[in-house]
């Protein structure tokens, strides 16, 4: 922890940090640069394998109940946070966790519930991911993509407040590139033993290894060449050219992947280059992640698009793929050009941020930066508060629960000639502080 906090109130110290995603979790404490660790969102069962808390085969999240074995995982995994990793005493430190504003109610609930009763933290507070990357590059107006593991969420943030209406999301990430990984290298990679012996592949293929295999030998690749590969594709399925049309297009290097220290996966060139074309490929429904974009874009309010389309911000681990932003850039101006339906959006200039730290740590950087505010302070849930409503939290969907922050409201008349008094005009609120409060879209 810091040799020196700022002063925290009620002798409390350092506010904990929480980034728990799908695959990993970031864990630090506020007012600090970077977390303290990176570590897999998994619970080792006893007797048993890995689980991933929020993998796709958990059951425990299914359906509107969830259950105690849900309750008893966030323990343990809490557990391990603050008594291996932070080693701090949990009843001295408050939290905020960065959320996304599609996570379920209960998974909410439920991690404040554990927070509360198990480990008695003064205060929790849940903040957009969305929003918090905003503080990290210094703006209150941003198109904000998050590509995860197992989706990719698009949430404009206008002046601080995020545009619920203008939402969108698809089941593209990290873990789309690695089933087609695993797809390409059954057909076409193989593996020898010390004895040059050929092996089976998939027996060998764990998710450890697909993830390795697609941090360290894939690559995004640019626009016009991913065009011509697709073209090439084509003409062969069609029958229109001979098996070479590929030929002529030069390749990156084949790999040698070490496995299990005895035998080696050999993964075509091919695979490298064509395993992260799953998110810029359109499906039958025209979606990818450049559509994601612009589809978001033109939900939201005209005056405000061509500041949305300067400040383009993409968070995520998906996309520290070398080539993603670039490629993603190309492919919405050229998305723009041929498909009529984004002829709105022909006049704004789309630029992509660079934020200070690498874009699987920028919701995280922005949550330690809001946590040394004084906003903070006021707008975290107490345990008295969660207590009071019977364990529910506030939230956008959720309207018979007050914020427990709540600015004064404006008087609806005043007398013919007088001014509003200086003490019911609500103060302006920060452009980038203000609004953790999310809005939906007013009815027609």
């Amino acid at each position: 922890m810091p040799l020196f906090n700022k002063g925290y109130a009620f002798g409390l110290k350092t506010p904990v940090v929480l980034d728990i995603g799908e695959a990993y979790t970031k864990l630090g404490f506020a007012d600090e640069a970077e977390p303290r660790a990176i570590i897999p969102t998994t619970i080792e069962q006893v007797g048993g394998p890995v689980c991933y808390i929020f993998g796709r085969n958990n059951t425990a999240l299914l359906g509107h109940d969830i259950g105690s074995d849900f309750e008893k995982s966030i323990k343990l995994f809490l557990e391990k946070i603050y008594f291996k990793y932070l080693q701090v005493n949990p009843n001295n430190q408050r939290v905020i966790l960065c959320e996304s504003l599609l996570n379920p109610t209960k998974v909410r609930e439920t991690i404040a519930k554990v927070l509360f009763t198990k480990f008695d933290v003064p205060s929790v507070l849940f903040a957009p991911c969305h929003l918090l990357a905003c503080f990290t590059v210094a703006t209150s107006t941003a198109l904000v993509l998050d590509c995860g593991h197992t989706e990719s969420v698009v949430i404009p943030v206008v002046e601080g407040t995020p545009l619920l209406w203008a939402w969108q999301s698809a089941p593209l990430g990290g873990a789309t590139i690695q089933d087609a990984i695993m797809h390409e290298i059954k057909e076409k990679g193989k593996i020898k033993s010390e004895n040059e012996n050929l092996l089976p592949v998939a027996s060998r293929l764990c998710e450890t290894v697909l993830e390795d295999i697609k941090v360290k030998a894939c690559l995004v690749t640019e626009y016009h060449r991913a065009k011509q590969i697709q073209a090439a594709k084509t003409l062969e399925l069609e029958k229109e050219k001979e098996a070479t049309s590929l030929t002529d297009i030069q390749r990156p290097p084949d790999m040698i992947y070490p496995i299990d220290g005895r035998s080696r996966l050999f993964i075509p060139g091919p695979i490298r280059e064509e395993a992260a074309e799953v998110l810029f490929e359109q499906d039958n429904e025209k979606m990818s992640l450049a559509t994601l974009l612009l589809d978001s874009l033109c939900q939201c309010p005209i005056d405000a698009r061509k500041a949305l389309a300067r400040n383009v911000l993409v968070t995520g681990g998906t996309s520290l793929l070398p080539g993603f932003k670039h490629r993603l850039l190309f492919e919405m101006k050229e998305i723009i050009k041929e498909e009529q339906r984004y002829e709105k959006l022909s006049e704004c200039e789309f630029r992509v941020h660079q934020p200070p730290t690498k874009a699987n740590l920028v919701a995280w950087l922005g949550a330690s930066i809001f946590a040394s505010l004084d906003t903070f302070e006021k707008r975290s849930i107490t345990k008295e508060y969660f207590t009071q409503h019977n364990g529910r939290l506030p939230d956008w969907c959720v309207l018979d629960i007050k914020s427990p922050d709540k600015m004064p409201e404006r008087p609806n008349t005043l007398p013919t000639g007088k001014k509003f008094p200086t003490s019911h005009v609500p103060s302006r609120k920060s452009t980038t502080t203000a609004h953790l409060d999310t809005h939906s879209k007013p009815s027609k």
